[in-house]
């Protein structure tokens, strides 16, 4: 990357991360990751900048990273896509911007991991809630972040949720056959990313009708 993309991210791009917003909290993290991680940033209009130390606000859909002089920013420009490497387990995690999930329907507004691309999508939401509680005898408020997983299938422009495996043969409708034979073979009953992974990449490599 050159230094041009750089200061185009770092100076245009960004406002300051004020640390102490999350000072109270006691529990749990409004961030994917506390820890800042390489990754890439992808513009609304298609200009992706890589090897940017950033981590994900899923709580405020908001993009951090650290600028030129080291200081964490919060990104302000439109954003359509975030990937986050994980070097230590040699794979990575890709987020996309409700904002650019092509659908009729309105997912509710935040970052979304990607999990299994191609005719039908499979997203994963980490959905998470700030909670504020008192302790008895305390003058502060203290703030735990809980975090939900749900999951999510983009099918023909249609944007639903999966909440039981078995609701895949459902959706998936014009492949039903073959998917129940699969998830029967398979032995796929239990209610697990994995599973849903697995059968959303086996019907993407199912021929489409004609």
């Amino acid at each position: 990357m050159g230094s041009g993309a750089l200061n185009y991210v770092y100076t245009v791009a960004g406002t300051p991360f004020v640390t102490a917003k999350f000072a109270r909290v006691v529990e749990g993290s409004p961030f994917f990751n506390e820890q800042m991680m390489h990754g890439a940033i992808i513009l609304s209009g298609g200009k992706e900048y890589r090897d940017i130390l950033v981590r994900l606000n899923l709580l405020e859909s908001q993009v951090n990273y650290i600028d030129e002089k080291q200081i964490e920013m919060i990104a302000t420009t439109a954003i359509s896509e975030v990937v986050l490497w994980d070097t230590i387990n040699n794979n990575h995690h890709r987020f996309v911007s409700s904002n650019f999930i092509e659908t009729t329907d309105k997912p509710e507004k935040g970052f979304y991991e990607l999990l299994q691309a191609g005719k039908v999508e499979l997203y994963k939401q980490h959905k998470k809630k700030m909670l504020e509680s008192k302790p008895y005898g305390s003058a502060t408020v203290e703030q735990s972040i809980k975090t939900e997983l749900r999951y999510f299938v983009l099918i023909t422009g249609k944007w639903i949720r999966i909440k039981k495996i078995k609701e895949l043969t459902v959706i998936l409708t014009d492949k039903k056959s073959e998917i129940q034979k699969f998830m029967e073979e398979k032995m796929l009953t239990k209610d697990s990313e994995e599973n849903l992974e697995a059968i959303i990449a086996y019907y993407n490599t199912l021929p489409s009708k004609q």
